[in-house]
């Protein structure tokens, strides 16, 4: 691969894709714990108990999902080499 200064190309357009499928990814799944959050006050307000708990669970399953991915990314660069 063909060096820029002192990374090479390969590097760069990988952490440019990572990059980009994580920030979506996140974004996505934390949207989901929104989502739910909300559908499931609403559907709770309107009577519907069975609705209420399913969205409540989809906002929990993300929020866990959310969590345990920060939790990966961080001991990643903690862990990396200098």
């Amino acid at each position: 691969m063909r060096l820029l200064g002192v990374v090479e190309l390969g590097q760069i357009v990988e952490v440019i894709w990572v990059s980009i499928v994580a920030g979506v990814g996140i974004t996505a799944i934390f949207s989901f714990v929104v989502l739910g959050s909300a559908r499931s006050g609403e559907a709770r307000r309107a009577g519907r108990p069975a609705a209420s708990v399913a969205y409540a669970l989809l906002a929990a399953l993300c929020l866990v999902a959310f969590a345990a991915i920060v939790v990966v990314g961080v001991q990643i660069m903690l862990s990396k080499e200098a």
